[in-house]
């Protein structure tokens, strides 16, 4: 796949600061993006694989990442016995990409979580009013003083970040700091949209999708066409991926004697079927191909099976090495 070539945009904060908050210029412009107070980010227009970066931005700290946080509660009404997600440790880097959604274009970290704005963050200037348990439920996107923000499919110019009343550095979008929801699984969830009448997931253009709108039509996920199986070593054990370094993944509520994939509905529309690519023989590496046979679909494509099991890719997840451990809970694992 091709990659667009990265071109690193640094985003001098502190300086940009100190001018708005000169004495007696009056007439000066105000910042045109949220400042950061003795720090800066560094925005990278292009997906993170194009520096040769994979995982979720945290590295070691992964065990702390918001992608493996347990389920929890929204901040104004708690779901009796939902489990309150740590906060994660600032990533080393951050992406943001676009998705395609049933409520439109939304915009998710590197492994497909959803974005999300609060309407009562105070705008001007920017700032985060979730702190305590609000940031627990809806952790913040936190990035390292000096980390890259890696912006795939969005403007650059829209993006920002903010000192919180703790010091961390939160990424923004278009102004407003941005948040995870820890009711979200697995990637492309929107179980935050609404919720509160005050979260919203972000759009492409940076605002809030606040709209009244229903739910659009579900379609069926394309198949995730590859001409390879992997076998490798990722960051949180072995895992099978595809082309892009994207980790397949097994559903438990298929059957496997026959082989028959059971994902219908919201499920289609959130995982691939992997495929093999034009329709050939799928390549392996590192797999026994003992393992490895196909079942035919009803669109005509044959969708990969190991050990039985059919085989599928997250439409939003766009991390490599990465397991999505949350998803887990909707029955979902990865493929060893």
């Amino acid at each position: 796949m091709a990659r667009t070539p990265a071109r690193a945009l640094t985003a001098p904060l502190a300086a940009a600061l100190l001018l708005a908050g000169c004495a007696g210029n009056e007439t000066a412009e105000p910042a045109a993006a949220p400042v950061l107070a003795g720090g800066e980010i560094q925005l990278v227009d292009a997906p993170a694989a194009s520096a040769g970066l994979t995982g979720d931005g945290r590295g070691d700290d992964a065990a702390t990442s918001a992608s493996t946080a347990s389920p929890a509660a929204g901040t104004k009404s708690p779901t009796p016995g939902a489990t309150v997600a740590a906060v994660p440790a600032p990533a080393k880097w951050v992406q943001l990409s676009t998705n395609k959604a049933t409520i439109g274009e939304t915009v998710t970290d590197v492994t497909g979580f959803t974005l999300y704005s609060f309407a009562d963050d105070p705008a001007e200037p920017p700032a985060s009013a979730c702190t305590g348990t609000c940031a627990e439920s809806w952790p913040p996107v936190l990035i390292q003083a000096g980390g890259r923000v890696f912006v795939d499919g969005l403007k650059t110019d829209d993006i920002g970040a903010i000192r919180r009343p703790d010091g961390g550095v939160q990424v923004t979008i278009a102004g407003r700091p941005a948040y995870r929801f820890g009711g979200d699984t697995v990637p492309g969830d929107l179980n935050g949209q609404s919720v509160d009448n005050a979260w919203f997931a972000f759009g492409s253009d940076g605002k809030a999708i606040d709209a009244l709108i229903t739910t659009a039509e579900l379609k069926a996920a394309k198949p995730d066409r590859t001409s390879t199986l992997t076998a490798k070593e990722g960051r949180d054990g072995p895992i099978v991926v595809d082309d892009d370094g994207a980790t397949v993944y097994r559903f438990d509520g298929d059957d496997t004697d026959p082989p028959a994939s059971n994902c219908t509905g919201v499920c289609a529309a959130l995982w691939q079927p992997v495929v093999a690519r034009n329709g050939g023989k799928v390549k392996l590496k590192g797999i026994d191909e003992g393992r490895v046979w196909w079942l035919s679909r009803k669109d005509g494509t044959k969708q990969v099976t190991l050990d039985g099991s059919p085989l599928y890719r997250n439409v939003a997840d766009k991390s490599t090495d990465t397991i999505i451990a949350s998803a887990a809970t909707q029955g979902w694992t990865a493929a060893r």
